[in-house]
This record gives C-alpha cells, structure tokens and sequence, in this order.
C-alpha cells in the first residue's frame, strides 16, 4: 500500500509542475488537491458504505488534528522547495523516518533491528544521490526556508503519528476525506474561493486539477492510512521515500528530464532498502508462525 501511495505521489508531482509551470500557484493547487480528494471520497462512501459517514463524537478530534497535520505537511514541503535548493529541502524531509528511529531508542528504549537500520542508511543515502545535495552549497541558506523544511519534517511526522492513532478509530476512507476537507476549509480562510486566480478555471487546468485531487490525494493518503493500520510510522516513512525513485522515472518517460548514473545508483539505493525492510517483516512472520 506505501509503495503504491509512493507511486502515486511521484506521479502527482509530474502532474503538480505542469500546472506550476503554466503559473497555478501551489495554495491554489493544495485547496482543490484536498477539496476534490476529500469530495471523491465522501462519493465513494456515499455510495457503497454509508456507515462510514458516522463518526461517533469522541473521535472528530482526532480527525481534525489529522486534517491539520494534512494541511501543513503539503504546505510547508511546497514553502520550503520554493526558498531553498530542493535537494537540501528534500533530505531534511525525508530524514523524518530516521528521527523516529531515534524516538524509538531513546524514548522508548527499544533499538530499531538491524534490517531497519541498513534499510534507513541505504535509502537515506539513495535519496542524497538522487537529489544531488552534494552539489549544492550549504552556505548562505534561507533561514526562512530551513524553518520551513524543519516544520514541514515536524508535520510529516506528526501526520504518520495521527494517521496512525486516528486508523484506531475509524476507516482509512472515512478519516482522510474528512481530514481533507478540513485541511481545505483550512486553506479556504487564506484564499477564498473568489480570489483564485482567474487562469485557474481553464479545461485544460481543471482537468490536470481532477487528476492532482483523485491520483495525488484521495488514493494515495487512502493507501497510507490503511497501511498504518498494519505496519508501524517507521516502516511507512522509509518506504515512502520510494516516491523520490518513482517522480524521478517518471519525469524521465513523461517530462524527458535525464537521470545521470548518481540518480539510478540512488534509485537502485532506496529499492533495496526497501527489499530489506520488507525481509524483516518476512522474518518477523516466521518467527510467529
């Protein structure tokens, strides 16, 4: 389920710089990305399982938590790309899952096996190769935009954490479309429907926009609190950095963006710590059968 939400959301970034560069701007975009995810999936719940529509009193807290870490983890990814190199905004993200690897250990005193450990060094370092960071120069950054990587790390990881306890309580469907359309009245306050941008409401734009909200939110964020339900916040951040792998083929078939060989080597990198986390939990498996 991560690996097919990583998927996914490599495929929404191709989709998202479309429209970025044809000057949609990214609050527009992330308001009809949670408006139209969250519509699909109060239709599909409408639809074929009504029940899920009750949410019993106890519970909306949690849910509106959940649609505020939603909110702010999209956000402060799109502030901080946009004031730093995306490499360096990239790997501070994405060191989320080694920062919860450490929560592990201090915390609750319980070292993460030695799978989980080789399966975060390859795939962090996949992620360095594929973004290139060495490239960039770390001095002189945006203060501004180092903040906003660092909350948007904080967000991420807050979003697994709720996701995770809000799966307790409800069905995946029914958490992320209310969560959504929470984050999008949210983001409604900031930018009221009558100040969207008039180029926003062209066909060509609108359509891109459907394909951002259904493939880039509804399915994907779906897949990601299902699978909490079954793995841990640790295991879901690792194997979702197979989303920068898949943006990377992506853009190579569909935008004709060239991966030179530190990128494959880093696409390589992140598949096999991924095929490592998954053999821990083969192992794990045997060990209780």
């Amino acid at each position: 389920m991560v690996m097919t939400a990583a998927v996914l959301f490599g495929l929404n970034g191709s989709l998202s710089r479309l429209l970025f560069d044809d000057g949609i701007t990214p609050l527009t975009l992330i308001e009809f990305r949670m408006l139209i995810g969250g519509l699909c999936l109060m239709t599909v719940l409408v639809i074929g399982q009504r029940e899920g529509l009750k949410v019993k009193r106890r519970y909306w807290g949690w849910i509106i938590a959940f649609g505020m870490s939603l909110a702010f983890t999209t956000y402060t990814y799109l502030l901080s790309i946009s004031r730093l190199p995306i490499a360096v905004a990239l790997i501070i993200i994405f060191t989320a899952a080694a920062w919860m690897a450490l929560w592990e250990a201090i915390w609750h005193r319980h070292m993460p096996s030695k799978h989980v450990l080789v399966a975060l060094g390859l795939t962090l370092g996949g992620v360095i190769l594929l973004t290139g960071a060495w490239h960039e120069k770390l001095i002189g950054l945006d203060p501004l935009g180092l903040l906003f990587a660092f909350i948007g790390t904080i967000a991420y990881i807050t979003y697994l954490v709720l996701g995770r306890r809000v799966g307790h309580y409800v069905p995946s469907i029914t958490a992320t479309g209310y969560g959504a359309l929470w984050a999008c009245l949210f983001w409604f306050i900031f930018q009221p429907p009558w100040a969207i941008p008039a180029n926003t409401w062209t066909p060509y734009h609108l359509f891109l926009i459907a394909l951002v909200g259904i493939l880039g939110m509804a399915i994907p964020f779906s897949l990601i609190l299902g699978s909490l339900r079954r793995i841990d916040t640790m295991h879901v951040g690792i194997v979702s950095m197979l989303e920068l792998p898949a943006a990377g083929i992506i853009a190579f078939f569909w935008l004709g963006q060239r991966l030179d060989v530190w990128q494959i080597a880093g696409c390589v990198l992140v598949l096999i710590g991924i095929v490592i986390l998954q053999y821990e939990r083969s192992e794990k498996i045997q060990t209780i059968e």
